[in-house]
């Protein structure tokens, strides 16, 4: 279009130049010449084959936060942005180029989680086989920053940086002490001894069974990150062992052990390519990321198509994608408190819908990272997928966790395959509610109920439970541990031996859930993607991957097709602006914010039924 506006540009002067009188032909010297549409053509096919000269180097930029699914609203248009399928494929499609002689990582303070970094490391390592030169450069790294970068040839690092591997460390709160002092109990019930969800308000300290889960495993994860360090950049354990226990490493001492190659500083990457590839390069920006659109917004009338404008329809076969990422609701999800995502039982049903109805879908990949949640939609969801699971391939990708319900949901799927590091398991039931009758009393506040039904006051904050409501909760949470094991067993009662030995709340990392038959195999999401492929019988033709639900626009608000919160533009612009009345929670630290975030989301599911499916805390690696 652009080529198209200027020769008409171009041509039009040259017609006005023919036809204008030469009134003052000393201003127009007799050597000026304008290019005829040949000449253009040519010019620009002289420009091509010079740039084709040079050596192409794919560029990604990874210095903001990669995402799991792509934004639940989008004003204009569908659209993926910085997720991690885009980043895997945006690598994937430089492995396979041709013209593509090397591939460039920047890493900033992206904010990658530890699983994240291991596929995109994974997506590097297999560029690095298909012979391209793969260069990763970061001011300072973090442990997850690090992963990324020990898969490529060349780890380049500002001189004045460090790189800081801390280890793993994962912390737990107890408030009850504090809860004693405001006049607050927590009546809780646990099924499963190894839970521990509800330590954290009714214990100062610890049980022997969670401080075991919790030392197994960190020491797991830290056994882990510590071989594939160095395994990749082929060092002796005990190297990396001594830098991890340094914590921070400056550059010079990262170069003298061999974390690292190279120390220089950004804008001294061009020429180290140019030096590494032996000639001139084109630095090709936001490689493989999709070309945007550009939008006149002083013209009404292209705002106003753009409104309306729907996404074309692929008739191509295709492998969807539904998401699980946050803590698992019921009804619709979205973000929560502090932007924080939840799993909504009615979202998850309506993609499970439409991929069951679409002939075109001919596969489902599950991604979740997910602590569980509500019971109840852990069960709706669950259904949901089998009754897809019948029709076509299910298969699960299990990011960083899969935790009670998250690990429910993952049961529904024909296959699973678990990152490393994931969280897998806590199959357990937990609830209660907190009796604040003390903190009305020191408060001065008095409360009375009148109740008919024996147990009218089951979710009263007034009173313990009594012995008998006590017994009939802690029946209902037993035929939900059950229901939950037996969920389970339905799909992979061939691959465990021993429910018991795996469930009362008892965590793995992924690897020892695969010895145990909770995972089938260890891999990300694009071999999730790809066993899809094979089972659905589109390993060797061409097809599309495709989030379910579809992005929602602006568009789909105003013509009424959408069923989702009605204020939904409105939060995400105010959102983008910084007015979400939770942004306080944003300034804390990460570890407090996730932390507090799911105790809170917690305490919401416990007012609608006492009790939940859900991990007791989060883990944060920096």
């Amino acid at each position: 279009m652009i080529f198209r506006t200027t020769l008409i540009s171009l041509l039009a002067a040259v017609s006005l130049a023919a036809g204008r009188p030469a009134t003052r032909p000393a201003a127009t010297p007799a050597t000026q010449h304008f290019p005829t549409p040949q000449e253009l053509l040519d010019q620009m096919k002289k420009s091509k084959a010079e740039k084709k000269k040079l050596k192409q180097v794919a560029f990604i930029d990874l210095s903001h936060p990669v995402q799991e699914a792509p934004a639940g609203f989008s004003f204009f248009r569908d659209t993926e942005g910085d997720t991690l399928h885009s980043v895997l494929d945006r690598l994937h499609q430089a492995r396979d180029d041709r013209d593509v002689r090397a591939i460039l990582i920047t890493i900033g303070d992206a904010g990658i989680n530890l699983a994240q970094a291991q596929e995109i490391r994974d997506a590097l390592l297999d560029c690095r086989h298909a012979g391209k030169t793969t260069v990763v450069y970061s001011d300072s790294y973090d442990t997850a920053g690090y992963v990324v970068a020990s898969g490529a040839s060349d780890i380049c690092l500002l001189e004045g940086g460090e790189i800081l591997i801390p280890g793993v460390g994962i912390e737990t709160m107890f408030a009850k002490g504090l809860l004693d002092k405001v006049g607050v109990q927590a009546d809780y019930i646990q099924i499963g001894e190894y839970k521990g969800a509800d330590e954290m308000y009714t214990r100062n300290n610890s049980s022997p069974e969670l401080k075991g889960q919790l030392d197994h495993l960190s020491q797991s994860i830290y056994d882990y990150t510590l071989s594939s360090i160095a395994r990749q950049r082929k060092l002796d354990p005990a190297v990396v062992k001594s830098a991890i226990d340094q914590a921070l490493i400056p550059a010079p001492d990262a170069l003298k052990l061999g974390l690292v190659d190279h120390l220089i500083d950004i804008d001294g990457l061009r020429d180290f390519l140019k030096q590494k590839l032996h000639g001139d390069i084109d630095l090709i920006h936001d490689y493989g990321a999709p070309e945007e659109e550009q939008i006149d917004f002083s013209n009404p009338w292209t705002l106003l198509a753009q409104l309306t404008k729907k996404p074309e329809v692929s008739t191509k076969p295709s492998i969807a994608i539904v998401y699980a990422e946050g803590e698992i609701v019921d009804g619709a999800g979205g973000n929560s408190w502090g932007g924080s995502s939840t799993v909504g039982s009615d979202d998850l049903r309506e993609a499970f819908r439409m991929a069951a109805r679409d002939d075109t879908v001919k596969a489902v990949v599950i991604r979740i990272d997910s602590p569980g949640g509500s019971a109840l939609a852990s069960e709706a969801m669950w259904q949901a997928a089998r009754r897809v699971a019948a029709k076509k391939p299910v298969v699960i990708s299990v990011g960083s966790m899969a935790a009670s319900g998250g690990y429910y949901l993952a049961s529904s799927g024909d296959y699973i395959i678990a990152d490393p590091t994931a969280i897998v398991g806590s199959i357990g039931v937990v609830g209660g509610k907190f009796v604040i009758k003390d903190l009305y009393a020191k408060l001065g506040i008095t409360a009375e109920s009148f109740s008919k039904g024996d147990n009218a006051n089951l979710f009263s904050n007034s009173e313990p439970f009594t012995d008998k409501q006590r017994a009939l909760v802690t029946g209902w949470m037993k035929k939900t541990y059950d229901q939950f094991t037996q969920r389970i067993l339905t799909t992979r009662g061939k691959k465990i031996a021993d429910i018991d030995k795996l469930a009362r709340g008892r965590i793995f990392t992924a690897s020892q859930a695969r010895d145990l038959g909770m995972v089938d195999e260890l891999g990300g999401l694009s071999r999730a993607l790809a066993y899809a492929a094979e089972k659905s019988h589109l390993a060797n033709t061409d097809y599309d991957v495709r989030t379910l639900p579809p992005t929602r626009t602006l568009s789909d608000y105003l013509t009424g097709n959408s069923n989702r919160d009605a204020k939904a533009p409105f939060t995400a612009a105010s959102n983008m602006l910084g007015l979400a009345p939770d942004s306080i929670l944003r300034t804390l630290p990460t570890s407090a914010r996730n932390s507090l975030l799911q105790q809170i989301q917690s305490l919401h599911l416990l007012e609608k039924r006492p009790f939940m499916l859900v991990c007791p805390y989060t883990i944060t690696i920096r």
